[in-house]
């Protein structure tokens, strides 16, 4: 390999090192939404932080089943088009695909429209998310504001500030309250 041939090499691991990887929705093999969904347009002013509630993952397996359940039990039971975040976070430190951040998520009625919905598959009102899932998360936030899905003054809200819900946990709500960008009002 020539010295252009490394450096191109090398260019290439830097600038793919900073991005979080995301697990697509065919790699977790989502349902195509069974109706239509209205747009937002990015970037959006807020990130909204959830948990899902139920059990928790901590493998690839588990977590893209929880996946699947969620989207099959809110889009059969609760109605919803699609899954209702945009993204997911599982304990084993992986980001899931969910629906579209340009698509009005179904997480926070009737506050839904200009928020980046982000949950967390678990329960996490005793316990705290895995350091793995917390430095996902983190780092989600920062690579949507680089790729335009949030504003760069964007709000970050627990759950519970936007919808009657004691999501996302009060454990979860604690930590979420030392972040950057953290804000007591939407």
């Amino acid at each position: 390999m020539t010295w252009i041939g490394l450096l191109i090499v090398g260019l290439t691991a830097i600038a793919v090192q900073g991005e979080v990887p995301i697990v697509t929705r065919a790699e977790w093999n989502a349902k195509p939404p069974n109706g239509a969904m209205d747009s937002m347009e990015t970037p959006l002013p807020r990130a909204v932080i959830a948990h899902t509630a139920g059990g928790g993952c901590a493998d690839d397996v588990t977590c893209a089943q929880h996946m699947r359940n969620l989207q099959n039990f809110q889009m059969t039971r609760q109605k919803f088009s699609d899954i209702s975040y945009h993204y997911l976070i599982g304990g084993n430190g992986k980001v899931y695909e969910g629906r579209s951040p340009s698509q009005k998520g179904a997480f926070a009625a009737p506050n839904n429209d200009g928020s980046l919905g982000i949950a967390f598959i678990g329960n996490f009102q005793e316990r705290a998310p895995s350091q793995a899932a917390l430095d996902a998360a983190k780092e989600l936030l920062q690579q949507a504001v680089t790729q335009a899905q949030l504003v760069e003054g964007y709000k970050l809200l627990g759950h519970r500030q936007v919808s009657a819900t004691m999501s996302p946990g009060e454990a979860l709500y604690t930590l979420i309250q030392q972040w950057p960008h953290w804000s007591e009002e939407m």
